[in-house]
């Protein structure tokens, strides 16, 4: 863990803690469900950076977004999670936990889960780097969500890692399964172990749990995201 983190900041993205009650298990895939500009990157960048200050290992793979605009996400959070702190404090923060993060491209259609598995060993055999936290943003889930989504809870299960994806809705598809689980994820909830949907409002986006384990809708501590920092607020 990084020592020099306080209580109050760490509380501001414990954003999993608050909703699920612990983190994703290893093993697992996890969806974090909202549409176009909600905050899907951001707060995948949010639960990322939570396991990362807590001395994990996380690999970041970027779909749709180059690097460069990813690593901005961790840079903005930490000026807002960090707002005491100076530039050269800040900077010396970042370069503590670069190790502790690698970010992975896959642009121009060219993710395949066979692909990952591959980097993933390669990172451990080569670089000494093994993930317990894989986030994967920016799977298009209306043109190959099935079996990708298969291909990868088996990765997560064979390697360990506990995995966290993002899913766009869509307000014109308003289709939702017997279980609460809509759209484009009401066919695959059944590999998932925890389902989030990002709740937009005027205020704050509010996290809903869908599913966490065997339990559907589960009762759950309200969680309210800041509408510009997607830290936790008390709205």
């Amino acid at each position: 863990m990084v020592n020099d983190v306080s209580p109050d900041d760490l509380a501001k993205i414990q954003m999993i803690e608050r909703t699920l009650g612990s983190p994703l298990p290893l093993g697992k895939l996890g969806v974090l469900m909202a549409r176009t500009g909600v905050g899907k990157t951001g707060c995948l960048t949010h639960i990322a950076l939570q396991e990362i200050l807590k001395g994990a290992k996380v690999l970041h793979v970027c779909i749709e977004d180059p690097p460069d605009k990813v690593k901005a996400w961790y840079h903005e959070l930490f000026k807002h999670i960090f707002v005491g702190k100076s530039a050269e404090e800040l900077t010396e923060l970042q370069y503590r936990i670069e190790p502790c993060r690698f970010i992975l491209a896959f642009l121009n259609k060219s993710f395949h889960p066979g692909k990952l598995e591959q980097s993933i060993g390669n990172l451990r055999d080569q670089a000494g780097f093994a993930p317990s936290l894989v986030i994967v943003d920016g799977i298009d889930f209306d043109s190959e969500a099935g079996g990708t989504v298969e291909a990868l809870a088996d990765l997560a299960e064979r390697h360990g890692v506990a995995m966290w994806l993002s899913a766009r809705t869509h307000s014109h598809i308003p289709t939702v399964n017997s279980r609460g689980i809509p759209y484009p994820c009401d066919t695959l909830d059944h590999w998932f172990h925890s389902i989030l949907l990002l709740e937009p409002t005027p205020s704050f986006v509010r996290v809903k749990v869908l599913k966490n384990s065997d339990a559907l809708l589960p009762e759950h501590a309200p969680v309210s995201l800041d509408l510009q920092t997607l830290l936790i607020t008390q709205a």
